[in-house]
């Protein structure tokens, strides 16, 4: 993996920066890590209740990518990925993996535009709302469950929908991108950036201890198979893009971040192993990526002129 210059001069290459990082957690010296590292003029402060109260690996994924984000990739790349939309306020969007709704808060923000935010773990969704009233954004970006094995949506009620790692997890795919269809207006958009697997690289230990890492078992398509699903449930697919280096690189820039704006070396000794623990699953993930097993794919799709019926279409093989 190539060492990304992050303009300070710093390189945060995989092994060096993530072996230096978990030498220093563990106090086994490590030497210095990128960035200022301490007294960071956004540095994350702690209260002694948060002190001593077990750290939740939730915490040290913000930590990671911002307030609201527990995957990789920040509000500006968020931003970025929906340029495509050429969102405006007459827009309707729906994000189908909202996780803490940190995106769709983005989104909302940025383009002044209502985003109905949707999660699957009731509890994430919870406190996703909760992060939206206190943000004042309720309205624009409300969070709620669902169950995407057996959701339903409105028909033709938006203009965009959004889905980060929304499918690879769900067993039904197809069922759950026709329902996707279904709800999008004539010449809706579709932005979906999903783990796809390649079968013949998929033997090595790597995938497996990836996929234990997952809160639900994944259920792994191919390229050629979300291509010929989308195909035929009548969507047309303009973008198949490879993003597994920007994936690996939204790794490296969240913990060369949290380095930078969090003292870890004030951390109590509990704290500092949840944060090991934290750092290992994402080296793990890079692991399985420079594999090739598994890879990051962006689709980028809008509904055809003339999409068939919701009978339409066959389970892709």
């Amino acid at each position: 993996m190539a060492e990304p210059d992050h303009g300070n001069g710093a390189t945060v290459g995989r092994p060096s920066f993530f072996g230096r990082l978990m030498a220093r957690l563990r106090g086994e010296g490590g030497g210095p890590l990128p960035g200022p590292g301490e007294h960071h003029p956004g540095a994350v402060a702690m209260t002694t209740a948060e002190r001593a109260a077990p750290l939740d690996p939730l915490t040290v994924r913000q930590w990671l990518w911002g307030p609201g984000f527990i995957i990789p990739g920040n509000a500006e790349y968020v931003l970025g990925l929906v340029k495509p939309f050429a969102p405006n306020p007459a827009m309707s969007l729906l994000d189908v993996a909202a996780g803490l709704g940190g995106p769709a808060r983005a989104i909302a923000g940025a383009f002044d535009i209502y985003i109905t935010a949707l999660e699957r773990d009731s509890d994430l969704a919870r406190r996703g709302m909760e992060m939206s009233i206190a943000a004042g954004k309720q309205k624009h970006a409300p969070v709620s469950a669902m169950d995407p094995e057996s959701f339903e949506l409105k028909s033709s009620s938006f203009d965009g929908i959004l889905g980060r790692g929304a499918t690879y997890m769900v067993q039904d795919k197809e069922r759950f991108l026709r329902v996707l269809m279904l709800a999008l207006k004539p010449r809706g958009q579709l932005l979906l950036t999903e783990y796809v697997v390649d079968p013949p690289l998929a033997g090595g230990s790597e995938l497996a201890v990836w996929s234990s890492l997952q809160p639900h078992p994944p259920s792994l398509w191919t390229l050629q198979q979300y291509v010929d699903c989308l195909k035929s449930l009548g969507f047309d697919i303009r973008i198949t893009e490879d993003i597994t280096q920007d994936v690996k690189h939204q790794i490296v820039l969240g913990w060369d971040h949290l380095v930078q704006t969090v003292d870890i070396k004030s951390l109590p000794r509990q704290h500092k192993v949840t944060v090991v623990d934290e750092a290992e699953r994402w080296v793990k993930t890079i692991a399985a990526l420079d594999t090739g097993a598994v890879k990051a794919y962006r689709f980028y799709a809008m509904v055809s002129a003339a999409r068939p019926p919701a009978s339409a279409g066959k389970k892709p093989g």
